[in-house]
């Protein structure tokens, strides 16, 4: 599972500094067609609604990093469905041991990620890669989006030191044996920013088609570990069966929004998709 994850780490990068393709004979054709064939497979979100006749359940995909736009709707889904009174569950690991920007780094280096790949940046690493994946992305804010704290609004996640100690354990010695990358990430932002604008579109093109054909809940749980994946949707999954009279909007990352689902038409047949629209993050 580490050797796929580096693999998906370094084919991330490699997209980005992918200049050589633009002169590489025959990948030219395609090169260029890749904004073409983004727009054909754009990066949706979905916004799923399921229910067991007595309540709803409304499921909003997220991503890190999207357009101001983006939030601003959610955030008015948000204050729209508090209003009705709906709970709100939403995503987001919970920094119990403080350790800011560097949890990051603590979760990639139990996932087998190269030591050196966050080195030289305090941005967060999805700031960092937000301009070669579009123009005037922002980082997503819970509070700006939330709103008002309240007891209907619930962080329904794990706590930073849970998801470490179920990852696999990093040896004190890790760093030694594991390879360095090839660039840091601060390297491929740098290479990236000094490109001609018409390769930076290409790239960007690039980065959304691997978005879009990657983010299914198929593809994540064969690569991710359950602590990511599995256990954070069964949380999802039992909180909203505990709520038993409350509609809810859940605000999770995308990748899970399908597992959520299964977990809980599993658990109760009652529940049953009624609506599912797709929805661009930018």
């Amino acid at each position: 599972m580490k050797i796929r994850l580096r693999r998906v780490l370094c084919i991330a990068g490699a997209v980005i500094l992918a200049v050589p393709v633009a002169v590489a004979g025959v990948g030219v054709a395609t090169f260029a067609a890749l904004p073409l064939i983004a727009s054909v497979l754009p990066l949706e979100l979905s916004r799923t609604t399921l229910s067991d006749g007595a309540r709803k359940v409304e499921m909003q995909g997220m991503i890190h990093i999207a357009s101001p736009e983006f939030y601003r709707d959610v955030g008015e889904l948000v204050a729209r469905r508090r209003a009705e009174g709906w709970l709100v569950f939403y995503e987001g690991v919970r920094d119990d041991l403080g350790r800011g920007n560097d949890a990051f780094s603590d979760v990639l280096n139990s996932l087998g990620g190269a030591p050196n790949l966050l080195a030289d940046s305090e941005a967060h690493p999805y700031e960092m890669l937000a301009p070669a994946l579009a123009e005037g992305l922002v980082l997503q804010d819970n509070e700006a989006i939330i709103g008002r704290p309240g007891p209907d609004a619930r962080n329904v996640d794990v706590t930073l030191s849970e998801l470490l100690a179920e990852l696999p354990p990093t040896p004190p010695s890790a760093h030694d044996r594991q390879p360095d990358a090839p660039f840091t990430l601060t390297e491929v932002r740098e290479t990236f920013d000094g490109l001609p604008g018409w390769v930076q579109d290409r790239v960007r093109a690039a980065f959304q088609i691997l978005l879009a054909t990657t983010t299914s809940g198929r593809y994540a749980h064969a690569v991710l570990p359950p602590a990511i994946t599995t256990l954070r949707e069964q949380r999802v999954a039992r909180a909203i069966e505990d709520a038993r009279d409350r509609s809810i909007l859940v605000l999770y990352g995308q990748l899970h929004i399908s597992a959520i689902s299964s977990h809980l038409i599993a658990a109760d047949p009652a529940w049953r998709i009624v609506s599912n629209a797709p929805v661009k993050p930018f």
